[in-house]
């Protein structure tokens, strides 16, 4: 389950939480911070916060599924390719699903920016769902 912050990636928490609450698992909840965001960075974009990087967005997520019932674990990896660190993570983890967010492109537009979920879906070994 790997999340960045923004307000898509919360979203597809809750529905993993749900999904592994349902089922009696748990989730491997990961984020990937790129090398010039190893610092704690925060934005904000409308009325919200949506973006946390590194420790902080972990510690958020654990706010969010404490009192859940849902058993997780928590990664933290630093810079490279963010596709590449879930697909290891899918493998090293024996994850039976990935449940990511969407960024919101449109399909044209994801196909030219060769997006994350787009790499996943592509070449994941088991199912992805995408939430919005």
């Amino acid at each position: 389950m790997p999340i960045d912050g923004t307000e898509y990636s919360w979203r597809a928490l809750e529905y993993a939480a749900a999904l592994a609450k349902l089922s009696g698992g748990s989730l491997v909840v990961m984020t990937v911070a790129q090398k010039e965001l190893f610092s704690t960075a925060v934005f904000q974009q409308g009325d919200c916060l949506v973006a946390q990087i590194g420790d902080e967005v972990l510690d958020a997520a654990r706010a969010v599924l404490s009192g859940s019932g849902v058993s997780a674990s928590y990664l933290l990896e630093k810079g490279g390719n963010i596709a590449e660190h879930i697909l290891r993570a899918e493998k090293t983890e024996k994850c039976d699903a990935i449940v990511l967010g969407s960024r919101g492109f449109g399909m044209l537009e994801g196909l030219f920016k060769n997006s994350v979920s787009q790499v996943i879906v592509e070449n994941a070994d088991v199912p992805v769902t995408i939430v919005k």
